[in-house]
């Protein structure tokens, strides 16, 4: 990218504060208008409904006040968080607390201790304010400090200090979520995932069907303890109907208790636009008939032809007996009865235990493939991006352009804000497609299948918006690594020094105004606005979601390694990433206390992946450090740099070597202590009742058992059928 002034600088963040504020204003107006309750107060209604202390009409008198939502975001403790989004979005929120905290002490070091260090040349002048503005955001950073200068030592004990304050952050913040994570599993309320484990690779026998294995084998090794087992039976789409049916189900309630003067009836043809109209409810319900229909069709032709998984859900009288069996192997021969902690019923995705054990490492390597090919490809429109930000090739592809970048503020546009902007577009797409993947390779639950996709587009996002970005080409920035393994560092230095404008562009276009699309809920709006104009529909009820970590988090974490890269080259950027911190620690608590209703809940299982990006982060700042020293002709500050990533490493094994097992295992300590305070309560038989229906295969229930509320399906078909028919 070609140095940019302060000028187009300027009109970026121009351009990006009034998409901001455009943005901020529509959702103020928007938030207080009683239609649009079911979008930005979903969480709450869904939590009436679910309560039976509302009929789908929702009080809007307390929220009027427009701008007090920032206070009200705010004001609740972590407590009143855990409560409503529970330990994940407490573990998501402590991402921002702890980089706010990280990086303003670096912002503090970066504007008094490193920015006139590097802008501070024999020929400044302070007289001399013109020339500073028409300088360009590079004359701010270390490239600029002359080569063997003494200042270079001031950029190194700068180093070391934030290297040891992001030691003891880090440090601090994997014990506190630790200790929620241990107080989580302790105070926990009793679910059957607490009991369960699930079995796959169940050897076939000739003589005996899956299910005899199963309930023979466990009955030998776990005499005392064993409960019960649910075979996994092959679903199909049986499960996405039965998701549908609970939302159609939720959907006639809410009409059911409204007037019927308030339904408005709707035509029954194509898109709303020809056929007789008839009443919202009876519409509604039709569709619920023949959803129910669907179902039997489906459990009836796997009554004739339905398959058996050699996989089944194994449920014990304890914690303690199904922590021993999820965690120690169950045979001498690792390729059968597999075992690992069941997720929660909710969290379960059937189809994936269709796959056969034997195939998962095959579909793993399929997928990291694919994924790699992916970052590969978009190398192309990575680049043809980039040289919109170069004039002088663009006039010599497009020479009609000479013309229009006469144009006052033009040039500014095109090689400032264009690039930032069509980059986001391009990267929107890209966590739904690593999410498409991950699903292929056969993860059990919906919150691995994220937890692992949030893997994948980091690692995209990182080596295609950034590495390609600073080097040109990841391919050749992988040759010369591999040609020239001693010049990795200064290669590093040299890619990343150049770059630092086109990055604060892209938080202000992806970050700043990507916050107040996200509270704006800019896509869920258009889609409702499509539906009800366009297809005729209107989805009654909150339109319920959850927070989407795998979209969510991997754009965090990229935004926090580009900061710690440029900390020491380029500290301008520092100020710009804090004001991103902020709107999204308060853009985020909004949404996570109003809107975003979780889909299953880890118990901060996300924090150790978060906690190894952020050391790779840190590694990667020291080794880049440790190469510029060498190109600002400092030896001896680089050779001193050396011990940097190695204490970091040192650093990351003593936290997991702390911490990890508590995030992956659960202790003896815990299960016993929980066994015994629910035998003293009495609890015992009403979870072991819980125990028989938790895991049963969508296959296998009944219709009925599709709860919302005080009513179920087959109560409301059969209040309705007569109306309806």
């Amino acid at each position: 990218m070609s140095v940019m002034e302060v000028s187009g600088l300027a009109t970026t963040a121009g351009i990006n504060i009034a998409l901001m504020i455009v943005f901020f204003v529509l959702y103020l107006v928007a938030r207080t208008q009683p239609g649009n309750v079911n979008v930005y107060f979903a969480r709450i209604l869904l939590k009436q409904l679910k309560e039976g202390k509302s009929n789908g009409v929702f009080s809007i008198e307390r929220l009027t006040s427009s701008v007090d939502w920032v206070k009200a975001a705010w004001r609740p403790s972590e407590e009143e968080i855990l409560k409503s989004g529970g330990l994940d979005a407490v573990v998501f929120l402590r991402i921002f607390v702890f980089s706010l905290k990280f990086f303003t002490v670096c912002t503090l070091a970066g504007l008094f201790i490193l920015v006139p260090l590097n802008y501070m040349t024999g020929e400044f002048d302070i007289g001399n304010i013109h020339a500073i503005e028409h300088d360009a955001l590079d004359k701010f950073t270390i490239s600029n400090i002359p080569q063997g200068s003494n200042r270079i030592w001031g950029h190194f004990c700068v180093l070391y200090c934030i290297s040891f304050i992001a030691y003891g952050l880090l440090y601090l913040e994997y014990r506190n979520i630790t200790r929620r994570r241990v107080e989580f599993l302790r105070s926990s309320q009793s679910h059957p995932d607490h009991f369960t484990v699930l079995v796959r690779s169940i050897p076939k026998s000739d003589l005996k069907t899956y299910s005899e294995q199963v309930d023979d084998f466990f009955s030998k090794f776990y005499p005392s303890t064993y409960f019960l087992h649910h075979m996994v039976y092959q679903s199909g789409k049986l499960q996405e109907l039965m998701i549908k049916a609970k939302k159609l189900l939720r959907q006639v309630n809410i009409l059911r208790s409204k007037p019927s003067l308030e339904r408005v009836p709707k035509k029954a043809g194509f898109l709303g636009l020809f056929g007789t109209k008839i009443d919202p409810l009876e519409s509604s319900t039709r569709k619920l008939l023949d959803v129910q229909h669907s179902i039997k069709d489906s459990q009836y032709n796997f009554l004739h032809e339905g398959k058996v998984v050699p996989a089944a859900f194994v449920s014990f009288k304890t914690r303690l007996s199904a922590s021993i069996a999820a965690q120690l192997p169950q045979s001498s021969d690792p390729s059968i009865w597999a075992t690992e902690w069941a997720p929660e019923p909710r969290d379960v995705h059937w189809q994936s235990l269709s796959i056969p054990y034997t195939q998962l490492w095959i579909r793993r390597i399929v997928v990291f493939v694919l994924s790699l090919s992916i970052t590969i490809i978009y190398v192309f429109p990575v680049a043809a991006i980039l040289a919109l930000a170069k004039l002088d090739i663009l006039e010599k592809w497009f020479p009609p352009l000479k013309d229009i970048l006469l144009i006052t503020g033009t040039k500014s546009l095109i090689s400032g804000y264009l690039p930032s902007l069509v980059l986001t577009i391009l990267y929107y797409f890209i966590p739904s497609v690593m999410l498409i993947l991950t699903k292929m390779e056969g993860y059990v639950s919906e919150s691995m299948q994220e937890i692992k996709t949030c893997g994948k587009v980091y690692n995209f996002l990182l080596g295609n918006a950034f590495f390609i970005v600073t080097s040109g080409s990841l391919i050749s920035l992988i040759n010369q690594s591999i040609t020239r393994p001693k010049e990795i560092p200064s290669q590093l230095a040299t890619a990343v020094s150049g770059q630092a404008n086109f990055f604060v562009t892209l938080i202000m276009t992806k970050g700043w105004t990507g916050f107040s699309t996200e509270i704006l809920q800019l896509d869920v709006v258009l889609k409702l606005f499509f539906m009800k104009l366009i297809l005729r529909t209107e989805e009654e009820g909150p339109y319920v979601q959850a927070l989407p970590y795998y979209r969510a988090l991997p754009n965090l974490l990229l935004f926090i390694f580009i900061g710690f890269m440029y900390t020491i080259i380029a500290p301008l950027l520092l100020p710009f990433l804090l004001i991103f911190l902020i709107l999204g620690y308060i853009v985020f608590r909004n949404q996570i206390l109003n809107v975003y209703e979780p889909a299953y809940e880890t118990g901060g299982k996300y924090w150790p992946h978060v906690h190894n990006r952020l050391i790779l982060s840190l590694v990667l700042m020291q080794i880049t450090c440790l190469g510029m020293f060498g190109l600002r002709s400092k030896p001896t500050a680089s050779a001193l740099t050396i011990p940097l990533p190695i204490l970091t490493l040192l650093f990351n094994h003593f936290c997991n070597v702390q911490f990890f097992s508590v995030f992956q295992n659960l202790s003896v300590e815990i299960a016993f202590t929980k066994d015994c305070d629910d035998e003293s309560h009495g609890l015992t038989e009403e979870l072991l009742r819980d125990l028989q229906k938790g895991y049963l295969c969508p296959t296998l229930q009944p219709i009925g058992t599709i709860p919302y509320g005080d009513n179920t399906l087959q109560h409301l078909l059969s209040s309705n059928g007569d109306a309806s028919a």
